[in-house]
């Protein structure tokens, strides 16, 4: 008999889940977890959302699956949902599975408009920055920074920079950021830097990537990073949270870049599929609507105010914007012992690269008072050199 047994990728927690039911996770001994981590930003609508599953089943007798040579009115329906939230300008959109499928076709666009660009100039390097988490396939682990990838080389050089800094490189192709760095801790960018990064890529002809793929969908309580910011970049992706909770990556790239770039370069077999583009449709329906920014608001404004209740509490700042927000704890306070006494009263939060910060992502349909309890309860658990305060991992 053959004996088969999971890769140990992932050190799970012990919550025995048998269901989910909008922001709450159903346990096998009847609890009901208040879920603010939304699967690492991927719930957008909350678990079982009746118009997303209706779209999926009337999709799947409709029609569950065809070769991306046939032109479907599934496309075209996401397209007009999309296409009102965008920042201003003509895009190009490519459809894939995933926020690192997403990053690589990033970097393949970005890398062969600047060849096409000049038959002289051969730029080929990649500038990203420290603390950067873009994905684990070849090209998105190249310029991510944590662990070895296991890729014995990059496909390209590159050059990864202090948060914050502007010295591109005069060969930089392209320049990829999280406008946010989610996995770092909530990371927020220096007062006018992605502006200054804009210019600085412009001036030395390199282009610019962001990386939505946590910030997009209306997290911030914007549309995408770029409008709440104000600054477009070249290129953008998005993933996670695009479709609710079916796998899907999104690529745009400005027109202008795009129509240099050479067809073939991109392809999938399952990226834009029926299935995944009537989930997305439903997502983005409702978030070009200002429904699901405006919650997202409405929820920090909320969690902001209950700090603002709870000075002297374990929560000293709050990092982030909308529903990616990162919890500051006071020094010597661990994240890893907050998040588990959080979880021993039916909260679940996440934590993150950053010892201190607890961070929340849930789905943008929690309600404002969920997202703020999660401060008075951390208030009540939290005593000096308590239950709080153990070892970092």
């Amino acid at each position: 008999m053959n004996d088969l047994s999971e890769y140990p990728a992932y050190k799970r927690l012990d919550l025995p889940v048998v269901g989910a039911q909008g922001s709450y996770l159903l346990l096998a001994d009847g609890r009901r977890v208040l879920d603010l981590y939304g699967g690492h930003c991927v719930n957008t609508l909350g678990a079982g959302e009746a118009q997303l599953g209706a779209a999926l089943a009337q999709q799947w007798q409709t029609l569950s699956f065809t070769t991306n040579l046939i032109e479907t009115s599934t496309r075209a329906s996401f397209m007009e949902a999309v296409a009102p939230s965008l920042p201003p300008g003509d895009w190009h959109l490519f459809c894939s599975n995933s926020g690192a499928e997403a990053n690589e076709n990033a970097l393949k666009l970005a890398l062969a408009s600047a060849a096409a660009a000049s038959a002289t100039d051969d730029r080929r390097r990649v500038v990203c920055f420290k603390g950067a988490f873009h994905g684990r396939t070849a090209a998105a682990a190249a310029v991510s920074d944590g662990p070895p990838s296991g890729f014995p080389q990059t496909p390209f050089p590159v050059t990864r920079l202090d948060w914050g800094s502007l010295a591109i490189p005069a060969d930089t192709a392209a320049v990829i950021i999280e406008p946010i760095q989610s996995l770092a801790g909530v990371v927020e960018p220096p007062d006018c830097w992605l502006a200054s990064l804009r210019a600085a890529c412009d001036r030395v002809g390199a282009r610019l990537i962001f990386d939505e793929v946590q910030t997009g969908s209306g997290r911030l309580g914007s549309s995408w990073a770029s409008t709440h910011f104000g600054v477009t970049p070249d290129i953008f992706t998005t993933a996670k949270g695009a479709a609710g909770g079916f796998p899907i990556g999104l690529t745009f790239v400005t027109a202008a870049l795009s129509e240099k770039i050479p067809s073939g370069l991109v392809g999938s077999t399952f990226g834009g599929g029926p299935l995944a583009l009537a989930a997305a449709r439903v997502v983005w329906e409702r978030v070009s609507s200002g429904e699901l920014p405006a919650n997202a608001r409405a929820c920090e404004a909320a969690l902001r105010a209950a700090l603002a209740a709870q000075p002297q509490g374990p929560v000293r700042t709050v990092r982030g914007a909308g529903l990616l927000l990162g919890l500051e704890l006071a020094p010597g306070l661990s994240a890893s012992a907050a998040r588990d006494a959080l979880l021993e009263h039916d909260i679940l939060v996440g934590t993150c690269n950053d010892p201190q910060i607890l961070r929340l992502s849930p789905s943008l349909t929690c309600a404002p008072q969920a997202v703020a309890s999660v401060i008075e309860l951390l208030a009540d658990l939290w005593k000096p050199a308590a239950s709080l305060c153990g070892s970092t991992p």
